[in-house]
């Protein structure tokens, strides 16, 4: 079944199952477009390449091991 309409937490009937799914898949599409922005986003900043790896970056100077400085623990 394809809801015709937006389905959230108070509109959908929990008991018929084929409701139920419809809303799962709205839940799960809705995630996929923020993955894809937020993966496009690190794309830009080039902290991911194409295929999706992180890509390895420098440390802030004071996180380097030769900066004298630590976090106090």
């Amino acid at each position: 079944m394809i809801a015709a309409k937006r389905l959230t937490v108070e509109t959908v009937n929990f008991n018929d199952r084929a409701e139920v799914e419809a809303f799962f898949d709205q839940i799960i599409a809705s995630g996929m477009v923020r993955v894809r922005a937020e993966m496009a986003e690190l794309r830009v900043r080039r902290l991911m390449d194409s295929e999706g790896r992180m890509t390895p970056g420098e440390l802030p100077p004071d996180m380097r091991e030769d900066s004298g400085l630590d976090f106090g623990g």
